[in-house]
């Protein structure tokens, strides 16, 4: 975890927008001491990272902001997310569970991508919950990269909607018991945050104010739709946590795209509670002239996710990952190990040294220089243990991570067939529940059981006649249908089962 010291830079860039904070500790609290936010020029191609990362030297050198190291994020799509509940966990096996239950939840083998964790509670007389976060590797080495390329480093990337929370808490800009919704409008994403007594959920779409603006009323809808999913998800896995709950009390935003008109007055209309502007600035002491020219309310609405950034060198926040974590621990063995090695290779070349010495003087001076030969000789019975057992380490480590890619290369099959499923689902039917057999045998047949809900028996037919036509299942088959009244909404609703053989792909 990064140290927290008396500044601290957080960096956001967004699609459109590139938002720079930097806080200084006092002995009075926090100030916000620079802020700036750019303009992406439309002309620059926005797949062209080295043009972006330019205009952010810039904005140091106009705003002369000594400072190199910067807090940064990734969000949206990129990042994958899960939420997992724990049992009564010791905190000495603590790491080690997390770790195996990222191997289950996280879809990529482990070595290919940089995840941490961090939990939602501490209560020790209830189920914990965590939060883990995962990341392709090269998607950091690129960014790592770029800040590089302008002189920058950094030692922690977040996720945007996790340092967007914390801005939250920190500023205490929210009520605490009640069920509420942080929604941060960007120009191409969306992320919706869940909160409530402490605990989150957390989910990215790609409606947001660009497409608020070129699709009017259709765009607005669908951006309506897609928060109710949304919303209507979070409470199904939630389940009993929250049962008789099924309303929203709060709602809170952020972005530049909260700012567009008519998006207030239709999430109050939507949701039946009035929305409110989150003050990134609320606990901060800001000097006069760090708005000289623009405003603080010009800010305000973009600047939040780079103040929970900046906040992550200055205070213990709610929620805290790094991607970085992970890679620079593994740094820290391999520059240790490294150390070790030229130790040895060092203590050897003085062994030498000090023989030859010992061969040319007279007995007295032979046995001065022998006798700092066996001083040096027990540094070097000191260290080599040391080394070995990081060399054991190091082969019991590769081992394992044999054994797991393994068996995350057996869960790929799932994937596709679930991604299959997801690519022919109707619009007003959603699965609740499924459950697979996998097929050992070349060529063999696995074995899929699902159940879910739909809004009529023709969506129903729809789906089955699509599993039909899909030349990744046989024998698909009805197991039982029937409908049930929706208790919230009155609506009927279709209960159904249905089974199917998978086609499994032939084994390499």
């Amino acid at each position: 975890m990064p140290k927290t010291g008396r500044s601290s830079i957080g960096l956001d860039i967004g699609s459109r927008y590139i938002k720079l904070v930097e806080l200084k500790k006092t002995g009075t609290g926090i100030i916000l001491n620079k802020v700036a936010v750019k303009e992406i020029p439309g002309d620059i191609d926005k797949g062209d990272n080295s043009a972006v990362f330019q205009i952010v030297s810039q904005m140091f050198s106009e705003n002369n902001i000594k400072a190199r190291d910067v807090n940064i994020s990734a969000g949206g799509q990129l990042v994958f997310i899960r939420f997992v509940k724990l049992l009564q966990v010791k905190e000495d096996k603590l790491k080690q569970t997390m770790k195996f239950e990222a191997q289950n939840q996280i879809p990529f083998p482990l070595d290919e991508v940089a995840w941490d964790w961090s939990l939602l509670d501490r209560n020790k007389n209830a189920t914990k919950k965590a939060v883990i976060v995962a990341i392709k590797k090269n998607i950091i080495e690129e960014m790592t990269a770029r800040l590089k390329e302008i002189k920058l480093t950094t030692s922690l990337i977040d996720v945007s909607s996790i340092a967007l929370y914390n801005c939250m808490v920190f500023n205490d800009d929210y009520d605490r018991s009640k069920l509420g919704a942080l929604l941060d409008v960007g120009a191409k994403i969306s992320n919706l945050v869940m909160f409530r007594k402490g605990n989150i959920w957390i989910r990215s779409f790609p409606i947001a104010a660009e497409k608020l603006e070129d699709a009017k009323d259709k765009g607005f809808e669908e951006f309506m739709g897609e928060i109710e999913r949304s919303i209507e998800y979070y409470f199904m896995q939630s389940g009993e946590e929250l049962q008789g709950e099924k309303k929203i009390e709060e709602m809170i935003l952020a972005g530049g795209g909260s700012r567009l008109a008519g998006l207030e007055s239709g999430l109050a209309s939507r949701f039946g509670v009035k929305p409110k502007i989150l003050d990134p600035l609320r606990k901060f002491n800001i000097p006069k002239d760090v708005f000289t020219g623009t405003g603080e309310e010009n800010f305000k609405n973009q600047i939040s996710v780079a103040v929970g950034l900046a906040l992550r060198g200055m205070t213990r926040l709610k929620v805290e990952v790094n991607f970085l974590e992970d890679m620079m621990t593994q740094r820290s063995i391999v520059s240790q190990k490294n150390l070790y090695s030229r130790i040895s290779i060092v203590t050897a070349a003085l062994i030498m040294l000090s023989f030859s010495i010992f061969m040319r003087q007279d007995y007295s001076l032979k046995r001065m220089k022998l006798d700092k030969v066996d001083e040096m000789l027990d540094t070097y019975r000191t260290y080599e243990p040391k080394i070995k057992n990081i060399q054991n380490a190091e082969d019991i480590l590769a081992e394992k991570i044999g054994i797991l890619y393994q068996v995350a290369s057996s869960r790929s099959i799932w994937l596709d067939v679930l991604n299959t499923i997801s690519g022919i689902l109707p619009k007003n039917l959603w699965i609740t529940d499924l459950s697979a057999i996998v097929s050992l045998e070349k060529n063999g047949l696995g074995r899929l059981d699902l159940s879910g809900k739909a809004m009529s028996y023709q969506s129903v037919n729809d789906f089955v006649s699509s599993l039909k036509s899909s030349p990744s299942f046989k024998e698909v088959k009805p197991i039982s249908s029937s409908i049930e009244t929706d208790e919230s909404t009155g609506e009927e609703i279709v209960k159904f089962s249905i089974t199917m053989d998978v086609v499994m792909p032939e084994k390499g």
